[in-house]
């Protein structure tokens, strides 16, 4: 990325929409106006050739300020600290991975970061899935087809289930990628009566 990077962060964000109370029988939709906010680094203001870094994140409070700080408070700690850490390379914020390593991704550099969770029941299984299975890993083949940037792309990936609802999101660059989230969606990961998510952001710089 070079000497004198600098990030600037963009918040696009979306006007509130009613709130309600969230129960053990409420399907939680990821796309509630006012539960999600689009958000965007600009790695240089200088440099508007340079690619950008979306994502997307998700607070489930019935209060929508309390529903914004979770969201920024999950983006920061698995998407944001991947783009720190790229600038500092110390291991310090996010995991680093080669391309041959156990939790590695094939032809790229991986930099992830922490595995967020939510869960009506407390469980942090989904979560413990994600730091153990690194789907991120045995998906590769599936999201390499989706990416389109030649050296830096960033991968959100999200399970949100409970009894018969699921939803499972694999986001390249922002947009959905429905190949992967069909892809994850299959992998054994925890089910579970109550809802829970769990979600964590994959930054890949490379070639490796």
């Amino acid at each position: 990325m070079g000497r004198g990077l600098r990030a600037d962060v963009s918040l696009v964000l979306p006007s509130w929409g009613p709130t309600g109370t969230l129960s053990d029988h409420d399907r939680v939709s990821l796309s509630d106006d006012y539960r999600h906010l689009d958000l965007e680094i600009l790695l240089n203001v200088d440099r508007p050739e340079l690619p950008t870094v979306a994502d997307c994140s998700l607070g489930l409070a019935s209060d929508p300020v309390d529903a914004a700080r979770q969201a920024i408070r999950a983006w920061i700690e698995t998407c944001l600290v991947t783009v720190i850490e790229v600038v500092e390379q110390r291991g310090r914020l996010a995991d680093h991975f080669r391309s041959a390593d156990e939790g590695g991704f094939a032809g790229w550099h991986a930099i992830v970061g922490s595995v967020t969770r939510w869960s009506l029941d407390g469980s942090p299984s989904k979560q413990e899935w994600f730091a153990e299975a690194m789907p991120w890993s045995t998906l590769a083949p599936v999201i390499a087809t989706g990416l389109d940037r030649p050296h830096l792309n960033g991968v959100r990936m999200l399970v949100g289930q409970g009894g018969d609802y699921t939803e499972c999101e694999v986001r390249i660059n922002g947009r959905r990628h429905e190949p992967s989230e069909a892809a994850l969606a299959a992998l054994n990961w925890p089910r579970s009566e109550r809802f829970g998510l769990a979600r964590t952001f994959v930054l890949l710089v490379g070639p490796d």
